[in-house]
């Protein structure tokens, strides 16, 4: 799953939930790849961890441990205690309504602990593991923050349009299994006629690689309203199931900055295809459900 900031937005980091040594905490995978290329990954690293400890100290969380976890840190290193940072000589990093300040310090003790002290360099943005006082559940929503999943309760073939209010929330796990691509058989029929079987981003009108997306995520028939659904090439459904590409409730695309240097890019802002009956096209109310990717303000 992914970190989501407090504007609804996805950040490009990608954090678990790990049952260790009696309590749940949180890895965030580290920052790699190369600087502005296709494979460099978790590019938000530092809002996330900023995010997360902000939102820790909300929940009156007073102090943390935060431990490496990478394969090099555990072989250096087995004991978990011995893979503990420091901040001013002590394990247990104290929480202050400055999260900026934190993050910056937790960097800081990630790039001073390596095998040789003496040694120059160091990485900033490490795999790491935070232990906290918190259940699962808790954890979950310190990722999360409000970004709810609704349960929809009208029928598929109801001619009512899609209307998410009906429904129970429940958090939302972001990042979820990729899996039948296509959607169900006639989910994806009707999404290839209303569509006039194009993608509604690329307009490419190759019906083997186009998918149905559900905007609200899948969890039964009930879901497979044509208004929770948009018709997209394989690619795109990915990057949209994944938060790097989203539409937002002006039908305009959103675009990752993570994905600034890339061929995505140039769909960033662009209008999707829309069908024709306005009753069929993709309800509002559920993309406003979806938090959209996250884009770097850039500084002039």
């Amino acid at each position: 799953m992914n970190v989501v900031s407090e504007n609804n937005e996805v950040f490009n980091a990608s954090v678990s939930i790990k049952l260790e040594e009696g309590g749940f905490g949180l890895v965030m995978e580290s920052r790699g790849g190369t600087k502005n290329s296709v494979n460099e990954r978790n590019t938000d690293y530092l809002l996330a961890l900023e995010t997360i400890l902000s939102r820790l100290f909300l929940l009156k969380i007073k102090t943390i441990k935060v431990f490496l976890l990478s394969s090099r840190a555990l072989k250096i290193w087995p004991a978990m205690e011995e893979r503990a940072l420091k901040i001013e000589n002590s394990t247990d990093i104290v929480l202050s309504s400055d999260a900026k300040k934190i993050k910056s310090l937790i960097c800081k003790a990630q790039k001073n602990k390596k095998q040789n002290p003496s040694s120059t360099g160091g990485n900033s943005t490490k795999k790491i593991l935070i232990k906290a006082n918190l259940t699962s559940y808790q954890w979950e929503s310190v990722v999360l923050g409000d970004t709810k999943i609704h349960t929809i309760s009208e029928d598929e073939l109801s001619a009512k349009a899609f209307d998410p209010k009906d429904a129970k929330s429940a958090k939302e796990q972001i990042t979820r299994s990729i899996s039948n691509r296509r959607g169900q058989a006639t989910f994806r029929s009707k999404l290839l006629k209303i569509y006039n079987g194009k993608c509604a981003i690329s307009a490419t009108n190759l019906p083997p690689i186009l998918e149905a997306a559900h905007i609200v995520p899948y969890q039964g028939v009930q879901t497979n309203h044509i208004t929770n659904g948009i018709l997209l090439r394989a690619d795109f459904h990915i990057l949209f199931d994944l938060g790097l590409i989203g539409v937002n409730k002006f039908y305009k695309v959103i675009v990752s900055s993570s994905l600034s240097d890339t061929e995505y890019e140039e769909y960033h802002q662009s209008d999707i295809l829309l069908p024709k009956n306005k009753n069929e096209q993709p309800s509002l109310a559920a993309l406003r459900s979806r938090a959209l990717p996250y884009r770097e303000k850039k500084i002039c």
